[in-house]
């Protein structure tokens, strides 16, 4: 009797037991998707590289001197960027920008009515990428170094100096970049980005308060893992 209770006893055990696995794999495929499902954003491969390189056209609202009669311009270029991410949030970026135009001259005694002008900013500074979604991503940058300015093309072999009518000489001077930026996401590797910086400025003795956009695709390479 003992042997048949023991037999019997075995066999409900081996049935619970059987069950319980059928159980396991059944649910594994629902739990599987639910983990997906729930998975923070921080997670998403567009946001796993190690370094965004940006490449694009750029803009620049810029008033080339002090003086009166002097206009301000608009100036355009193009804009490379490379940011280290350390962090999905937190990056450390590094900006090369160049801006093309011409400066109306206003009159003067010298007969220079127009300048070419050009200006190359090399920068460098805090990126946080704050809002990370599959398809947008949006941040802030707060860059600052050096601004390279060149205002006299139209002065040469006059014997005049762009400070005698109200322009900038020429100078390396102070320069910085803060803004904001939107990234679409193409896939992974590839997104579109605008950015819109105030990016002050510092020729003659005065500041500028320069007015800066571009917009360009990024590529991403390498891991944070």
């Amino acid at each position: 009797m003992r042997f048949e209770k023991s037999s019997v006893i075995s066999r409900i055990r081996s049935v619970y037991a059987a069950l319980a696995l059928f159980v396991t794999f059944a649910a594994s495929p629902v739990l599987s998707a639910q983990v997906q499902a729930t998975a923070p954003v921080t997670t998403l491969p567009q946001y796993q590289q190690r370094w965004d390189l940006y490449g694009g056209f750029s803009y620049s609202h810029f008033n080339p001197g002090a003086g009166t009669g002097v206009h301000a311009n608009n100036l355009t270029g193009w804009n490379g960027d490379a940011t280290a991410w350390f962090k999905q949030l937190f990056g450390l970026e590094f900006s090369a920008r160049g801006y093309y135009g011409t400066i109306e001259v206003p009159p003067n005694a010298y007969n220079v009515t127009k300048s070419d002008m050009s200006e190359h900013l090399f920068l460098v500074g805090p990126n946080f990428r704050l809002y990370r979604r599959e398809n947008y991503a949006a941040g802030f940058h707060a860059l600052i170094g050096a601004a390279n300015g060149s205002f006299d093309e139209g002065f040469k072999d006059t014997g005049a100096q762009p400070y005698q009518v109200g322009i900038y000489n020429n100078k390396l001077a102070f320069g910085a970049a803060v803004g904001g930026w939107a990234d679409y996401n193409l896939n992974p590797r590839w997104a579109v980005r605008f950015t819109a910086d105030w990016q002050p400025t510092h020729y003659g003795y005065a500041y500028q308060n320069e007015f800066a956009g571009t917009a360009g695709v990024v590529y991403k390479l390498g891991s944070l893992r």
